[in-house]
């Protein structure tokens, strides 16, 4: 089979492309289709289609999903830890 039937197959069943890339590929797309944005899309849509700009989308609101949860764990981690310091020194101190 030629290769553009076998991925329009593998994105009806679901499989996305753009989830499955590496960081700095993905980086340098997201901060193009970021800064660039509104003639970004228009681009998607005129030379990949429907299907690839919502799948670029939906790569692209997933990443932002799992950075705004990484920036809350991490900041979780650092409030919880400096609680405990203080709660530590303000115990011994005495």
């Amino acid at each position: 089979m030629p290769e553009d039937v076998e991925e329009k197959k593998e994105i009806k069943k679901g499989k996305d492309p753009y989830l499955n890339m590496d960081l700095w590929e993905f980086a340098i797309m997201a901060t193009l289709l970021v800064v660039l944005f509104p003639w970004s899309l228009l681009f998607c849509v005129v030379f990949f289609g429907w299907i690839e700009t919502k799948n670029i989308l939906l790569a692209l609101i997933d990443d932002l999903i799992r950075t705004i949860f990484g920036i809350f764990a991490t900041l979780l981690i650092v409030v919880s830890s400096s609680i405990a310091i203080f709660i530590m020194i303000e115990y011994f101190s005495n």
